[in-house]
């Protein structure tokens, strides 16, 4: 009497893994980019708290730089907005609102007092997240 698989089993086992890889990687794919956006969604309000304690000690000023006034006083550093489609980046555009979203990644800050979202911080990218709300509208 042999011992071992014959063909069809293996054939078997094979086109089993296969289904079961199929369906598992794109459910895994879809929790991993959900764990980034709660992770950039929590910076986005980290980075924002730290803007509104700088506006509360510069007598009702924001900051008109790219934010880097803000380290090591209120935050350790900018943190990286990762966001499926983009690479992780904590980069700060600004100026005012057309100059600062540039839709390339990181992060968009508006600096420029002139303008009428002045002080606002954002997502840097022109897409929806998993929920269908576009990231700079956060």
């Amino acid at each position: 009497m042999k011992k071992g698989f014959t063909v069809t089993e293996i054939v078997i086992m094979v086109v089993v893994f296969a289904l079961l890889f199929g369906f598992t990687v794109p459910k895994f794919m879809a929790l991993v980019h959900k764990a980034q956006e709660g992770s950039t969604k929590h910076k986005l309000v980290k980075v924002r708290s730290a803007i509104a304690a700088y506006y509360g000690e510069h007598q009702g000023t924001y900051p008109t730089d790219d934010l880097s006034c803000l380290v090591p006083a209120y935050l350790e550093k900018i943190p990286q907005a990762t966001v499926p489609g983009h690479a992780p980046s904590a980069h700060v555009s600004t100026g005012n609102f057309e100059q600062a979203f540039t839709k390339t990644g990181g992060w968009a800050y508006v600096s420029d007092p002139a303008d009428p979202r002045y002080g606002d911080f954002f997502v840097n990218v022109d897409r929806d997240d998993s929920y269908g709300k576009a990231w700079h509208t956060h």
